[in-house]
């Protein structure tokens, strides 16, 4: 029983890791697409941002 609870434990932390990780490439991807964007398109980086927010959720679901 002791194995089980380990091996959920650590399976989350590497999820929540791999979620960080998938965060600080999304944050360079969107800083990128911002500053080659031509300065009249709104949204240079709209599909990576909902990305990012949704990534967000999850990571706050796994801290409860």
């Amino acid at each position: 029983m002791l194995a089980v609870e380990t091996n959920l434990t650590f399976q989350s932390l590497f999820k929540r890791h791999d979620l960080m990780i998938e965060l600080g490439r999304l944050e360079c991807a969107i800083e990128d697409r911002r500053s080659s964007a031509p300065a009249n398109d709104p949204a240079p980086a709209s599909s990576l941002e909902a990305r990012y927010a949704l990534i967000c959720e999850v990571l706050k679901g796994l801290e409860d």
